[in-house]
């Protein structure tokens, strides 16, 4: 069960941080105005947390 979590965290910090750095465009899913808002809102969040997570993720994969 910890190693499901820990892909968990690892996709999901991986893909907030692609998200938050624009290499994922939001642009299929939001209008333009939307995902100004929401890198506006989050982006900066995401843009510390996604590695964070995603290294924590890995760690509880190794341990």
């Amino acid at each position: 069960m910890n190693n499901f979590f820990a892909v968990i965290a690892i996709i999901g910090g991986v893909l907030g941080a692609l998200i938050a750095w624009r290499v994922i465009p939001l642009e299929k899913w939001l209008n333009p105005a939307e995902v100004e808002d929401w890198h506006g809102r989050y982006g900066k969040i995401f843009k510390i947390a996604g590695p964070i997570v995603a290294v924590i993720g890995l760690l509880l994969l190794i341990f």
